[in-house]
């Protein structure tokens, strides 16, 4: 009865992951559904870095105009929103980020991109008057900014001021006037009613979150007063991006096909387990990374390199599982002994060895670069799916299997020599 109902898992299991790997791989339509709305298959629903995709690689060096002891990073991290907002409006579909002192944008099916650096130096500019006119005297300036950034409160988007301490003084001249107008970037300035407001910072509701964002990084460049040299630039044809694509699905195959075949030359049928639970993790390795929002995570060469880490990871779990498990039938245990008996010794050192790898993985994620991001949150991924699926699914597997194969051969285990076989 037990090998009966091992047999019909399996079978189950097997089947199951089929019907996964059809759905990871291809795309169809809905019934009744717009084109908007078809299945697109969850690898290809992986948010893809431009050299997969297809498009252009723009670096830009920055200057820092202004003499005034300011923090270049901060500057950056504020440009960086900035020109995403910017290129944004202008209908472009980019990714902004910073590589050490310089930021890179990547222009997603986009080729030889004009007039970008006129655009990301567009100047900018914030004051808080208190007339509404062009010619006014600006009370309070951008160097009076501390910081400025966006949040909610409750239902309410907001956008929050804060000032230096000369800001604030300046502020309080604005409050006594009882309105002060602002102007930000090329935006109409506004008017808001001060009575009885703060003189060190002011929370503004806005209609969006992504408003009151665009406002603060406007309002944080103007502080820095930065300007951007184009240094390189990298096209990414649709024959290349297709071709990267092509040596990516490869490689992956490649390795996955030699670890079941190692697995499969050292354990038979117990290496099968191992195939199968390894087809398990790369599927669910793909699912996890298409439900990272693309905020989040953009699939890039460094993230490559994470996920085949991670794979590699679940691989050796197995083989020192299953190692573990022919130490002990060696000693003279009986079959299903030594296969329950070989987890239960060795589990705890595998979860520390994916534990090892998972903390620095989680503070690099938050405290990395962007491309350092996208390997940490790859990483993540990988290990906890492999983590999974080498520790649970593990035993549940070989103890099925126990059910069904009793000979030793069937698992490539042998006897250790002069042994005693009741052990």
């Amino acid at each position: 009865m037990k090998k009966k109902h091992s047999v019909g898992r399996f079978t189950l299991i097997v089947i199951l992951c089929a019907i996964f790997a059809v759905l990871t791989i291809f795309s169809f339509s809905l019934p009744g559904s717009s084109k908007d709305y078809d299945f697109v298959g969850f690898a290809r629903a992986i948010n893809l870095g431009v050299e997969y995709r297809g498009g252009t690689v723009e670096t830009y060096s920055v200057n820092l105009n202004t003499q005034t002891n300011l923090n270049l990073q901060d500057g950056i991290s504020s440009n960086v929103t900035r020109i995403e907002y910017l290129l944004d409006d202008e209908g472009y579909n980019t990714n902004v980020y910073q590589n050490g002192n310089n930021i890179v944008v990547e222009f997603f099916d986009e080729y030889s991109p004009v007039g970008i650096e006129d655009i990301i130096n567009a100047k900018t500019y914030f004051a808080i008057k208190t007339t509404e006119s062009d010619t006014a005297e600006e009370v309070v300036k951008a160097e009076d900014i501390l910081d400025a950034y966006a949040t909610t409160s409750g239902s309410q988007n907001v956008l929050v001021i804060n000032f230096t301490t000369s800001g604030a003084t300046n502020f309080a001249k604005v409050i006594e006037n009882g309105t002060g107008y602002f102007y930000v970037g090329t935006n109409s300035p506004f008017s808001l009613s001060l009575t009885n407001a703060n003189s060190s910072y002011v929370g503004i509701v806005m209609k969006s979150l992504d408003t009151a964002k665009s406002y603060a990084s406007q309002i944080l460049a103007a502080k820095y007063d930065m300007s951007f040299e184009k240094l390189s630039t990298t096209e990414y044809s649709k024959a290349d991006a297709n071709k990267n694509v092509i040596v990516l699905i490869c490689l992956v195959l490649a390795l996955f096909v030699l670890a079941v075949a190692l697995l499969v030359c050292l354990y038979k049928h117990l290496g099968l387990v191992g195939g199968l639970i390894l087809t398990i993790g790369l599927l669910l390795q793909i699912l996890l990374l298409q439900a990272v929002p693309e905020t989040a995570f953009t699939f890039t060469g460094p993230a490559l390199f994470a996920s085949l880490l991670s794979f590699a990871l679940g691989v050796l779990s197995l083989l020192i599982m299953f190692k573990n498990m022919h130490n002990e039938y060696k000693q003279g245990k009986i079959l299903y002994a030594s296969v329950k008996i070989g987890y239960t010794k060795i589990w705890t050192r595998i979860l520390d060895m994916f534990v090892v790898f998972m903390i620095p993985a989680i503070i690099a994620y938050f405290f990395g670069s962007y491309l350092v991001k996208q390997f940490a949150m790859a990483l993540i991924c990988g290990l906890a799916v492999y983590g999974f699926t080498t520790l649970i699914l593990t035993k549940f597997f070989t103890k099925w299997l126990t059910y069904i194969k009793f000979k030793n051969a069937d698992y490539g285990f042998k006897r250790g020599t002069n042994v005693n076989e009741l052990k």
